[in-house]
Formats: structure tokens, sequence, C-alpha cells
């Protein structure tokens, strides 16, 4: 008889938290959603200040995952950002909840809520989506932004757990066989290699 997800017992052991390791999974998830953000922000700028060719690569890069509708977009001095307002919407808020994340939740924790939460994050969005659909009601930018930052929000407390375990295990497995790696290599050749590399 199969088990639930949730009654999923972890067949390795865990080792303690590292707080310094969670803080960097924290900082690097922060400075990369920021980075992300700033870039969409960026092509409007770079097209106003004439650097079409790094426009250019900002508007195609993003193009891949947003459509991208200049009617749906924000502008700034005269273009479109490289997103339209939801997706802008998602990635601000999911940005802003990673800042956020540490004085609502422990940086330990690497559980994730109910999936129920989720679906609750992306339901102001479906139905902002699904009633400008069926023609009942024409959703604005500023729907568009806050239903989108919504379901960014809620998704970054399914995210970061996972990336934080991810922090705690997958990696500490990747640099610990890397430096015993090292270590194997250093003897055969006859030498030593510091523990702390």
């Amino acid at each position: 008889m199969r088990a639930a997800i949730h009654q999923y017992v972890p067949q390795v052991a865990r080792r303690e938290v590292s707080p310094g390791r969670v803080a960097a999974v924290w900082g690097l998830a922060a400075v990369v959603t920021l980075g992300f953000v700033a870039l969409a922000v960026a092509a409007p700028l770079a097209l106003a200040g004439g650097h079409e060719l790094t426009a250019a690569i900002l508007y195609q890069g993003f193009g891949r995952i947003c459509h991208q509708i200049s009617a749906r977009a924000f502008y700034l001095h005269g273009h479109p950002l490289a997103v339209c307002a939801r997706c802008f919407g998602i990635y601000a808020g999911f940005a802003l909840s990673v800042l956020c994340y540490p004085l609502v939740r422990s940086l330990r924790r690497t559980d994730a809520p109910a999936r129920a939460w989720l679906f609750a994050a992306a339901l102001p969005a479906a139905i902002d989506f699904s009633l400008t659909f069926f023609g009942l009601w024409e959703n604005t930018h500023t729907s568009r932004l806050l239903t989108g930052a919504i379901l960014g929000v809620g998704a970054v407390f399914f995210v970061m757990p996972g990336l934080i375990d991810l922090g705690q295990t997958r990696l500490m497995k990747f640099f610990s066989t890397a430096a015993s790696g090292r270590r194997e290599a250093a003897a055969s050749r006859g030498g030593t290699v510091d523990a702390r590399n």
C-alpha cells in the first residue's frame, strides 16, 4: 500500500542545518531574483539610452518566457518593460517575498506548505485571466500586476524550502565528492591537499 506524500520519510540521515550555508542560499536567491527584475526594467532604459543591441538582447531573452504584448506592459521612458504586467508582478512579487522570507519563515525549514496554498495563490490570476478571456470583464495593468504578485509571493514558499534543502544536501554531497576527488588525485601524485579547499 502506498503512503501519502506528506508521510514520506527521507532515507538519508540529515546533517545539522548550517546557518552560513542557508544564509548563502537565501542571499544568492535574493541577488538572482532582484537581478532578474532589474533586467526586465533595464530593457526600456537601454533602448531609451540608445543601447539598441543591449535592449534587443534583453527583449529577445525575455521573449522566451513572456508574450510581450506591448498593450499589456508598463512603459518606462516611452518603451515597454521586457515583460507584461502580470509577468512583472510575478517576478517582482517573488523577489520581494524572497527578501522578506527570513522575516516570515525560518530559513532552517525545508518543508513546503500544503499544495492547496499554491493553488490559492494562483486563483486570483486565473480568475482575472478567465473573466477577460470570456469577455465578462476587461482586466487592467493593475489587476494583472497584483494577481501576478500574489502568485509570485505564494510561489516563494515552495521554491525557497527546495533551494535550502538543495543547498544542504545536494551541494554538500557535490562539494564533498569534489574535495575527496582532489585528495585522491593528490595522494596518487604523492602530494597533499588542504582539506579546507
